[in-house]
């Protein structure tokens, strides 16, 4: 397995990423990753990394990135609004596409939380993405951010919502502009017009996403499209071994089924 990390550009800033490449010939299936809110392409628990990994022993190339304004990509947090993140995703999925270790019509999508909101939006709006992976995924984001707004709201200075109109959430500032344009992105309308193979993984004990939003996934695209695994008493990130190697053999055998790579 090669780790190749590479910068990409998109509106003047420059996006990280790090593609893991299978041994082999090519062209692979691959899995473009979306990492979550607040997050980066690393994830807790080097989760992102930990999967990638098994991703590429699997035969797939997958390919991790940092969102403008996350991680190591450049801009500021506080400029981030879910349509940036959409447009962003759409610029690393067409310059993987063209990529000559992938087979482009063999991508599939693993977003999670309100990565997975991306990621949902981004599959009904692209007929050629494989399939769509959900762990922990936010499928009402205006929702979830409203909940953390009314919580910021009753933080007292210095915390709490700021003299610019941004608000601190644990550290992190989030600027007007997030507030102005979240309700632009709606994976669940989105969703309904993605034909392909789903698979929605979610924690029972989720306490950031409430597991009804994985109800409402699977409403919205139909038992027949989707297929839906609890993780038994696992939190928002799968953050012990066991709930972690449970979401790793989950979606390895989904995507073994729904999308296999070519046998050399």
């Amino acid at each position: 397995m090669e780790e190749k990390f590479v910068w990409l550009t998109n509106h003047g800033q420059r996006i990280a990423g790090m593609l893991h490449i299978p041994e082999g010939r090519g062209p692979y299936p691959a899995v473009l990753m979306l990492h979550g809110f607040t997050g980066n392409r690393i994830e807790a628990h080097f989760l992102f990394v930990k999967m990638a990994r098994r991703l590429a022993s699997a035969g797939y190339l997958a390919m991790r990135f940092d969102f403008r304004g996350s991680g190591e990509s450049e801009g500021a947090f506080k400029d981030v609004t879910l349509p940036a993140e959409l447009d962003d995703a759409r610029t690393v999925l067409a310059w993987l596409r063209k990529q000559p270790q992938v087979a482009p019509n063999q991508i599939t999508l693993l977003g999670i939380s309100m990565g997975g909101a991306i990621a949902a939006a981004l599959a009904g709006s692209d007929p050629s993405i494989a399939g769509l992976i959900l762990w922990s995924a936010a499928a009402d984001p205006e929702e979830l951010f409203t909940m953390k707004r009314k919580f910021a709201d009753k933080i007292p200075p210095p915390l709490g919502v700021q003299p610019d109109g941004t608000f601190d959430i644990g550290g992190t500032l989030i600027g007007q502009g997030y507030v102005a344009t979240i309700s632009e992105v709606k994976p669940l309308e989105s969703v309904r017009k993605f034909s392909g193979p789903v698979l929605i993984l979610h924690g029972t004990r989720d306490a950031s996403v409430p597991p009804n939003h994985a109800d409402r996934y699977l409403q919205a695209i139909g038992e027949q499209q989707a297929t839906r695994y609890w993780i038994e008493s696992a939190g928002h990130t799968y953050s012990a071994h066991l709930w972690e190697k449970a979401v790793f053999q989950h979606t390895i055998s989904w995507l073994q089924k729904h999308n296999p790579p070519h046998k050399v």
